[in-house]
């Protein structure tokens, strides 16, 4: 790849007589290093990512990014605009270090310092090209000061966006008992937190003996969204258990998969799952929309469409997405401009964080009974952020996030073996976005604060 200096080479024999080109063997191209990398498969990308960034000064070629990066990564940042942001990368994070790596063959946590900035860096692989499908180097939201009483946490939430709200509550046999709270009432954009109500719809199955856990359902083509996730790289006809596309869709937000599970269990009992939660407003998310449909309507169903859809009464809107809308697909090429807040008020999931409490809750209850016991386990599959074992060894966590929408929803039992709840929601107004690193560092705070108070 390169040359270097040294002391001067023997003499070369001669060359040998050229080779026809087909018969030529294909260049080994040599494995990418960066100090502090892992030697797996997520390490060798991740390497890759910094060599590039610091030993190259961010200069990259598209080819070489095409070899790297997965299609549907590159198909929402195209190869010319993930030019610039390495040469970006490269002028502002020269000289970035590795403080610490975490994860296995397809995914990593990692933090780096530049120069006085502590940053986080996140890469995950798709299972099948072993190429990168997710990557983000963001603010490490670890490193910022912490609220340092429950008052200080709810004067900075409040300032985070312009609809904010906060609930921490006891779990007492069930029943939400608030602790703390801001605006819990307010029905908000949520993103993929519905998954929750998904997930509860499909444990209401399996406890009713209408299905098992090991059941199996095909992928099929016209189910099939946008990331997060990997289930929309699978051919169809790939058949997975009903708790794989849980877990999946809970522990890596595989939109795929939440669809897949919506579809099977059909929209009528996802939305009796949101009101036997006792949702202060389930008109709001009925019908129950798919990832797949929420894309449609961001990306390239014009605003006059999207205002005639939401005026319709039930059986028209649900007329509207079974006929008209699931012959489209959405225009992926928009998704690089979709950076603010987009008629959320209009078109998403919502709950307030009193719903989403008593989502969490209900959930509780079920993984009590023998066969909503894996229910813990799946929300158990990616905790978020790094808090102390020891004061909480059970973590369950589901959060969503769009442009301008952001929830974080937990289940928590801390050492003392009492459950909580703790919940944030923030919205940005239309064409607003959030500072995620900010909301990531309070909601850390919040638990800290919950984990001290005795």
């Amino acid at each position: 790849m390169a040359c270097g200096g040294g002391p001067p080479s023997p003499p070369r024999p001669p060359a040998p007589a050229p080779q026809p080109a087909s018969s030529l063997p294909a260049p080994v191209p040599a494995k990418p290093t960066f100090p502090g990398t892992p030697a797996s498969a997520s390490g060798q990308q991740l390497a890759w990512v910094l060599d590039t960034i610091v030993a190259r000064h961010g200069k990259v070629e598209r080819a070489e990014l095409e070899a790297h990066f997965d299609a549907k990564f590159l198909a929402q940042v195209p190869s010319d605009q993930a030019v610039t942001v390495f040469a970006q990368m490269g002028a502002q994070l020269a000289n970035l270090a590795l403080a610490g790596v975490e994860g296995d063959d397809t995914q990593i946590v990692a933090r780096a310092t530049a120069g006085d900035n502590k940053l986080q860096i996140l890469l995950a692989l798709d299972p099948a090209t072993h190429k990168i499908a997710t990557l983000a180097i963001r603010a490490d939201p670890d490193t910022a000061p912490r609220p340092q009483s429950f008052d200080d946490a709810l004067r900075t939430i409040a300032t985070l966006a312009p609809k904010a709200q906060l609930l921490i509550a006891a779990l007492d046999k069930g029943t939400c008992r608030p602790l703390q709270e801001l605006a819990a009432t307010d029905e908000l954009a949520i993103g993929s937190s519905f998954k929750l109500y998904v997930l509860l719809a499909l444990a209401d199955r399996i406890i009713a003996g209408k299905a098992g856990w090991d059941d199996e359902i095909a992928v099929r083509d016209e189910w099939k969204s946008l990331p997060s996730g990997i289930t929309q790289n699978e051919p169809p006809g790939t058949k997975h258990s009903l708790r794989t596309l849980a877990e999946r869709m809970i522990s890596i937000s595989d939109n795929t998969a939440a669809d897949h599970l919506l579809y099977t269990l059909g929209r009528k009992e996802v939305e009796a799952a949101v009101r036997s939660t006792k949702h202060a407003a389930p008109a709001l998310d009925t019908p129950f929309l798919s990832t797949r449909e929420l894309f449609v309507f961001r990306l390239g169903t014009p605003p006059q469409e999207v205002e005639r859809y939401v005026k319709l009464p039930e059986a028209r809107r649900r007329d509207y997405l079974d006929k008209t809308l699931a012959g489209k697909d959405p225009n992926v090429g928009l998704a690089v401009e979709w950076k603010a807040a987009r008629r959320i008020d209009k078109i998403e999931w919502f709950a307030s964080s009193q719903d989403l409490c008593r989502t969490m809750a209900a959930l509780w209850t079920r993984g009590q009974s023998r066969q909503g016991k894996p229910l813990l386990d799946v929300l158990a599959k990616h905790p978020s952020l790094q808090l102390d074992a020891k004061v909480w060894p059970y973590v369950g966590y589901k959060g969503g996030s769009e442009p301008g929408v952001l929830n974080m929803t937990y289940l928590l039992r801390r050492d003392d073996d009492k459950w909580f709840v703790v919940t944030l929601g923030f919205n940005a107004a239309e064409g607003g976005s959030l500072d995620d690193a900010k909301i990531l560092n309070v909601a850390a705070g919040v638990i800290e604060l919950l984990g001290a108070a005795r």
